[in-house]
């Protein structure tokens, strides 16, 4: 008897040292939301920053090079980071308490991939081949008001979620 009491005591332990906690679900799926922030044109202004001063990255084989193309910067660096949140938000099991939040997340981690992998793309190439200023400030724009309002959306219906639940289990959250 004893020994089955210690069985059912180790699976028990392991089963719950294996189930997320309340902050690692909030941190995957809403607080890595915060890397979004500069979503639009404000990603290209500190894109052009970074690309100015020499400090764009690629990853090429797990290693950080410098590189002067955005494109190259936004294909190896950014857009596997976004995967990798996308991966680290799936790998969550979802519970009743947490499955709209990671829903959610998945939206706009997804739909922010989708417009990096199409409208990042042809802008940062518009850059990296230095076309006319009015032209990418065109493609700027035209991207800022069909992209945007949904990325705001999708950022604010997550938060909604979001910040009821960590106050729920005791997360202290930051707003600004």
């Amino acid at each position: 008897m004893k020994s089955i009491f210690a069985s059912l005591s180790i699976l028990f332990l392991l089963v719950s040292c294996n189930q997320p906690s309340a902050e690692n679900y909030f941190d995957r799926t809403t607080l890595n939301s915060n890397k979004l922030v500069g979503f639009g044109s404000a990603d290209f202004d500190r894109y052009a920053q970074l690309q100015e001063t020499g400090q764009l990255f690629k990853l090429t084989n797990g290693e950080m090079e410098k590189t002067d193309k955005i494109s190259e910067h936004i294909t190896t660096y950014i857009i596997p980071d976004i995967e990798k949140n996308i991966e680290q938000i799936e790998e969550l099991k979802p519970t009743e308490e947490t499955e709209e939040m990671i829903v959610k997340s998945l939206r706009l981690f997804n739909y922010v991939k989708n417009i990096y992998e199409t409208e990042y793309l042809t802008i940062a190439n518009m850059m990296d081949n230095g076309e006319e200023v009015d032209e990418i400030n065109e493609a700027l724009s035209l991207m800022n008001s069909v992209t945007f309002t949904k990325f705001s959306v999708l950022l604010e219906e997550l938060w909604e979620v979001a910040l009821p639940y960590a106050e729920a289990n005791g997360i202290e959250v930051k707003t600004y």
